[in-house]
């Protein structure tokens, strides 16, 4: 969907995407890692999709992102040395500090804020209410 919403607001959409990797998903920092790493050998996007499309299985699979990296041709040995440079997990850190003193309820994943209000379902039409109000107040 935030593909859809790129298409239709080409000039005043920018996307910003945070990690917030949930406790209580043994897998999700390995995934973040990895994917924070994929930036190194300009994938990071592609990966974060491919992760992001493939969630469920990342579950019962935490080298799920190493196997997408081979499929979109990475290095995946440099990626695993990549994903252990301590800068990665500094950067994880301030975005989950980011997101729980912004003062956005209800702590979930994947999170979607548009100038930080967050819409009411994960609809493109729910996403476009709220970018044309915004849109509205620049004028």
């Amino acid at each position: 969907m935030v593909d859809d919403v790129l298409k239709k607001y080409p000039n005043d959409v920018k996307v910003v995407i945070k990690n917030f990797p949930l406790s209580f998903h043994k897998q999700a920092m390995k995934a973040a890692r990895y994917v924070l790493a994929a930036k190194n050998q300009g994938k990071y996007y592609d990966l974060y999709k491919k992760v992001m499309e493939n969630y469920r299985q990342l579950k019962t699979n935490e080298d799920l992102p190493l196997q997408l990296a081979g499929e979109l041709g990475l290095d995946v040995e440099q990626l695993k040395q990549d994903a252990n440079n301590p800068a990665i997990q500094s950067q994880i850190d301030i975005e989950v500090n980011e997101l729980k003193n912004s003062g956005v309820p209800r702590m979930s994943v994947p999170k979607f804020l548009i100038n930080g209000k967050e819409p009411q379902g994960r609809s493109l039409a729910a996403f476009s209410e709220v970018i044309e109000a915004e849109l509205k107040k620049k004028k």
